[in-house]
């Protein structure tokens, strides 16, 4: 008899798990790398793992998205986590959301998560949004200032071409569009911030397929140096932002007086199969990326495939431009990186 309770307990909450909707996805990786600095080399390993819970009922939806990455602290780290539901004609989607390289001024913008409130609204082919960015905690008029933290944009298409215009705040404004136009796709983002620390930024990447080889262009330019923020692109090898500002140990990739220099970037990509391996190859420069008068070059060959285990290998090859430690002769960075992931 208690076996019988036991199996009929056992499939009820079976039963109810089916019946709920929810839905567990997430991706795992391994690296390796080794990196040559001037002969000096050094070699790390790392871990980075996400799980990502969405829950349904009825219209309304909540999403949670979780890492673990050895490279940080090695603690658990919620990202996204938001709830998007209808009221009436109106979506609204509050939480904590972040911007990725796909959303608009994506290559231009660092995009990180914070917290918004945002309400859609669609009709005729226009999807029309406004919302609210929670201001930082110690702001003296609040999380949710709606003079300083307001932003709105609409999204239509037009012949197919996908354009949005959206006023992010007070002082700036942005557009973009992307389509395809005779077999050329392209991607064009601009943005203008007012005040004396603003200006014009704009980003454009095109590209098509010829006899097997896709070849693209990509191209950033900026009016002031420390509007471009990016630093995790999806279509540039080397992020422009990461040689602004940053040192690792004695070596400056900036020109020694913590000065943002880089007003812009430049790249030719190319790409191939090659008995089900895809092939990569990048080569750009960073106008003025190592000081006011010298640009970082670089370069990158990476290799893509599915293994039949259902995990993907990449092998990535980087080389760039450096200053040596005394701030006067240029070298180059060599870095290998070997990566073993899964989507699940």
């Amino acid at each position: 008899m208690k076996k019988q309770l036991i199996a009929a307990a056992v499939a009820a909450s079976m039963s109810a798990v089916a019946m709920a909707d929810i839905s567990i996805t997430g991706d795992a990786k391994f690296e390796y790398d080794n990196t040559d600095t001037a002969g000096t080399t050094s070699n790390t390993t790392a871990t980075e793992y996400h799980l990502n819970v969405a829950g349904k009922s009825g219209d309304t939806e909540v999403v949670m998205k979780f890492e673990l990455d050895t490279d940080g602290s090695g603690a658990m780290d919620l990202e996204d986590n938001y709830i998007k539901t209808k009221v009436g004609d109106i979506t609204v989607t509050a939480g904590n959301v972040a911007s990725g390289t796909g959303a608009l001024l994506g290559e231009i913008d660092e995009g990180g998560r914070e917290r918004k409130v945002t309400l859609g609204y669609s009709m005729g082919g226009i999807d029309a949004y406004v919302g609210n960015t929670g201001g930082s905690s110690s702001s003296s008029d609040g999380d949710l200032a709606i003079d300083r933290n307001m932003y709105a944009g609409v999204k239509f298409n037009v012949a197919g071409n996908a354009i949005e215009l959206k006023k992010n705040s007070a002082t700036k404004d942005s557009f973009g569009v992307k389509g395809s136009l005779s077999g050329v796709n392209y991607r064009y983002e601009a943005s203008d911030v007012d005040g004396t620390s603003g200006g014009d930024s704009s980003y454009l990447a095109v590209d098509t397929t010829v006899g097997g080889l896709t070849v693209g262009y990509a191209v950033l330019d900026t009016d002031r140096a420390s509007l471009l923020t990016e630093t995790d692109s999806g279509e540039f090898a080397q992020s422009i932002a990461a040689y602004q500002t940053s040192t690792s140990g004695s070596e400056t990739y900036y020109n020694g007086t913590g000065t943002k220099t880089a007003t812009g970037q430049k790249q030719f990509r190319i790409g191939t199969s090659i008995d089900g391996t895809s092939v990569t190859l990048k080569a750009g420069t960073i106008e003025k990326g190592l000081s006011a008068t010298k640009d970082l070059d670089y370069t990158q060959i990476q290799a893509k495939r599915k293994l039949s285990s259902g995990a993907t290998m990449i092998v990535t090859y980087n080389e760039r431009d450096r200053y040596a430690d005394s701030g006067s002769t240029l070298g180059s960075v060599d870095n290998l990186e070997v990566e073993l992931n899964v989507a699940f």
